[in-house]
């Protein structure tokens, strides 16, 4: 939604579909705040004003907010309202947050996956329900990139992607970016998939590959890469919402943080083909 369209309210009414599956009326835990919280502001200016805002994304040209709801079981589930790939349209999303670095070997791990499965699902049933209220959400950034495509259509550049996220709505969002721009773009949402897809011929010129993806991290398929010979100098484009550095991910060649705009994007992932051009 564009930022011109988008009011108070409908920020109002994205928390209050958020609080009311978070913290069902079943459960004991009360919300950190109500939607009430909000009703000051007039403008949505004045609201963006008093919400939480994440700078460090915006080096790639992303405004992103968020605020810490939590829900019921999970304290640090965050609600979030973002600008993704194209200037001024906003979209609501939820950040599960639940990124730790919880070892396989740890006495609660099975407890952990089992959390992050409920959060995950609960973050789908709070998008699906800003759909059905008419709220912008990361669907219509597939239909707005969609749309963008034949607009930007370039000529063929002889480079192949293989695009690695969880999120298929915005990663087929972006498949026709990539596509209207020449790329031939391949699309795994898992790191299994992710590593299926490098097993076999023709390899990638260049890696997008999402920090967080559910099973087989995007540290895990990072390290794979890396210890096998044929995908050792591959290029690899991380892309998180993660407070990461890339000084603490050596074996990455760059890092986008989410959310960013489609110029960086691709600005980066020409840099990153032409580095694999001089590696053959």
């Amino acid at each position: 939604m564009r930022l011109t369209e988008l009011t108070p309210a409908h920020v109002r009414r994205a928390i209050d579909v958020y609080l009311r599956q978070a913290y069902p009326p079943s459960c004991s835990v009360a919300p950190p705040m109500t939607s009430a919280h909000w009703i000051g502001p007039a403008t949505i200016e004045a609201l963006l004003e008093r919400l939480p805002r994440d700078g460090a994304c915006e080096i790639e040209g992303g405004k992103r907010y968020s605020l810490q709801l939590g829900n019921h079981r999970y304290p640090f589930m965050k609600f979030v309202l973002e600008e993704y790939l194209v200037a001024e349209e906003y979209f609501f999303a939820v950040d599960t947050h639940d990124n730790l670095d919880v070892r396989a070997d740890a006495p609660d791990y099975a407890q952990w996956l089992a959390l992050k499965d409920y959060n995950r699902d609960l973050s789908a049933s709070i998008e699906a329900s800003w759909r059905t209220c008419g709220l912008p959400t990361l669907d219509d950034l597939r239909a707005l990139c969609e749309s963008l495509a034949p607009v930007e259509r370039e000529g063929d550049k002889g480079v192949r992607v293989l695009l690695v996220d969880d999120n298929l709505t915005v990663a087929f969002g972006l498949r026709s970016l990539f596509c209207a721009r020449g790329y031939d773009c391949r699309i795994a949402h898992s790191g299994e998939m992710a590593m299926a897809e490098l097993a076999r011929d023709p390899l990638p010129d260049v890696v997008i590959l999402d920090y967080e993806l559910p099973g087989m991290d995007g540290r895990a398929v990072l390290a794979a890469l890396r210890a096998d010979p044929r995908t050792a100098t591959l290029p690899v484009l991380m892309a998180t919402a993660s407070k990461i550095e890339g000084l603490r991910m050596p074996q990455v060649d760059a890092v986008l943080r989410k959310p960013y705009a489609r110029e960086p994007l691709f600005r980066t992932v020409s840099e990153l083909a032409r580095l694999q051009r001089t590696r053959r």
